[in-house]
């Protein structure tokens, strides 16, 4: 049974030394023209949070919603960034980043390249954004394009063993960040 396509972005699953999983706030300026969705990897750019891209040579980490003050005075939570929205006197909002080099995440790989244990275990790849996120849900559409590693972004550890998963295109893998911001981690 081939595996069903449901890109649902970087999900935070364990932590790789048994550490806490959560997430840290930073900057996201007010009317960011892109859309930012929980599950996207991010990057800093100018000190404020941006989608990271396929060409992204670091990543801070994986975005978990955010919090900002409407312009009626609202207090805003949200599990995505709406792109250009403008705050309250164009301050800041809070993206929340689960930035910890030690977290495990749960992301799809993508329909161009068939998952191959012998292969891809511990190989390293790139992200990948060919589907969009989902501004119903606020779920990224983010997956890893396992084959390639032009910039490294992050290394696949382990297919998961759960019901419906198997090897071949679209298969959930476990990986880590391995282009990080805050530091690597070298067991």
């Amino acid at each position: 049974m081939a595996n069903v396509d449901i890109p649902l972005g970087f999900q935070p699953r364990r932590h790789m030394y048994g550490g806490q999983v959560r997430a840290n706030s930073y900057p996201l300026a007010s009317a960011y023209a892109s859309d930012i969705f929980t599950g996207d990897a991010v990057v800093l750019t100018s000190g404020k949070l941006a989608v990271a891209t396929a060409a992204s040579t670091k990543i801070l980490g994986i975005f978990g919603g955010c919090q900002y003050t409407e312009g009626n005075g609202d207090v805003k939570f949200s599990s995505y960034w709406p792109a250009s929205t403008a705050t309250l006197g164009s301050v800041d909002a809070v993206g929340y980043v689960y930035d910890d080099p030690g977290i495990i995440y749960r992301v799809q790989t993508d329909t161009g390249t068939a998952f191959v244990l012998a292969t891809h275990n511990l190989s390293l790849c790139d992200l990948i954004a060919t589907h969009a996120g989902s501004t119903r849900t606020g779920l990224s559409g983010q997956e890893v394009l396992v084959g390639t590693a032009g910039d490294e972004q992050f290394q696949v550890l382990q297919l998961i063993d759960e019901p419906g998963n198997a090897v071949g295109v679209n298969a959930k893998v476990e990986v880590k960040i391995h282009d990080s911001t805050v530091g690597t981690l070298n067991p």
